[in-house]
């Protein structure tokens, strides 16, 4: 499959807790401060990966910052950037949305090899005061710097206690755990090391497009440097294969993941995404919808679709299973304030650190996408989002981001399907 690069490029187990509603505060405080990693004695993980495991034969080349699995290139061309086709054009697709919430009153791989990173991958391009992914640069828009690795480890952190500690909703066995599990686009790799404690005999492969993940990490955990918008060219299935938080990251994630997921799990194995939309909604009118913290959102979302990376995923999740072929497909839907505006005290705690989250993003979201679509300077860019920033603080807007968590299982040879349930 030819790679298209964005027009961004540059030159365990309890019960989670969603709910319907979300009740406000009857205060209108705001302020909000906000996490360590396990590690054990190998500490040569980083992309490097481990000594191959012989009863797994799993192999496959390079390439994803939140794109993880790609194809068997040898390791020089894998690599090597200079073929790799750059393209400023973008492909106009138009979105929907939707959404809702209603709150009280008051406010106030394991491999047959694996590969030393050359140079050219670890010497990460920088633009707008930030640094970007080397590897497939420019097929990624966010930053992986610093106080983007902070960001994405609160952000973690965030969505885990919004869970209720869940780290997957997939009936997986802790008696009869998955031999193989495959994390795309694993980012810090902070889910994969947390899996790789709990399932310490689980074999787990987590891939990125930044070499970003710790070099101290559980012995069944590997790191590589892949891309899975990629065909994906494994040896071995897999029994469980996860995604979080990837919009942005494909073109399609129906034919480059879900597809491709599909087709390398083993029968009876289970596929989950857990995805964050470029959409922001309310229940209660108190969110504008031409102010700015919503068009914000939805000039993200344009961009996205504009340059062929599409940044609302989530609400789409159930039908796109359902289409490739999964069965006992399940949705969760979790609704979590924009900031510290809940009345009940669990939902007010997360709401400040999603508002942490938010605002600590803002610039990095908006540089690539905001400049290269609509032709914005880094500076009228940050001038835009003086008012968002007021918006995502103001304990007066009721507002929510939706997460959605879908999971479907490969049915067996044979299986006849029983559809879904409409709800």
């Amino acid at each position: 499959m030819p790679v298209v690069a964005p027009c961004w490029h540059s030159a365990s187990d309890p019960q989670a807790l969603d709910k319907s509603w979300i009740a406000v505060d009857g205060q209108d405080g705001c302020s909000h401060p906000a996490s360590a990693r396990p590690t054990n004695g190998r500490g040569q993980t980083d992309c490097q990966g481990a000594p191959p495991v012989r009863d797994l034969q799993l192999t496959a080349a390079m390439g994803s910052q939140r794109h993880g699995a790609g194809p068997g290139h040898d390791d020089e061309a894998a690599l090597s950037l200079q073929t790799f086709q750059f393209t400023f054009q973008c492909a106009s697709v138009t979105r929907e949305s939707s959404s809702s919430i209603e709150p009280d009153a008051a406010s106030g791989s394991i491999r047959e090899s694996s590969v030393s990173l050359s140079e050219s991958v670890q010497t990460f391009p920088e633009e707008f005061g930030r640094t970007y992914h080397a590897y497939r640069a420019g097929s990624y828009a966010f930053p992986n710097d610093v106080p983007e690795q902070e960001r994405l480890a609160l952000q973690a952190e965030t969505l885990r206690r919004l869970f209720g500690g869940r780290l997957y909703f997939a009936p997986l066995s802790p008696s009869t755990p998955p031999r193989t599990i495959l994390d795309v686009a694993t980012g810090l790799g902070d889910w994969a090391i947390q899996m790789g404690d709990l399932f310490p005999t689980s074999q787990i492969v987590a891939t990125d497009l930044s070499p970003i993940q710790p070099k101290q990490v559980p012995p069944n955990v590997n790191f590589y440097v892949e891309d899975s918008s990629d065909p994906w060219e494994y040896s071995q299935r897999f029994d469980y294969i996860h995604t979080r938080a990837t919009a942005g990251c494909w073109s399609s994630f129906e034919k480059q993941v879900a597809q491709q997921a599909f087709d390398t799990l083993e029968p009876g194995g289970w596929f989950e995404s857990q995805e964050i939309d470029s959409q922001v909604a309310c229940d209660d009118g108190t969110l504008d919808p031409q102010g700015p913290l919503a068009r914000w959102f939805q000039e993200l979302a344009d961009a996205g679709e504009k340059c062929d990376r599409p940044f609302v995923l989530g609400a789409t999740l159930k039908e796109v299973f359902e289409r490739v072929g999964f069965v006992d497909v399940q949705q969760r839907i979790f609704k979590i304030p924009t900031n510290g505006w809940a009345r009940e005290d669990r939902m007010k705690e997360l709401g400040r650190m999603w508002e942490k989250n938010i605002l600590a993003g803002l610039s990095g979201f908006s540089f690539r996408p905001f400049n290269r679509v609509y032709g914005r300077s880094p500076a009228q860019i940050e001038v835009s989002l003086v008012d968002v920033r007021h918006d995502v603080s103001n304990p007066q807007i009721h507002a929510y981001n939706p997460i959605y968590v879908v999971w479907g299982r490969k049915p067996f040879a044979g299986e006849r399907p029983v559809p879904s349930p409409p709800f």
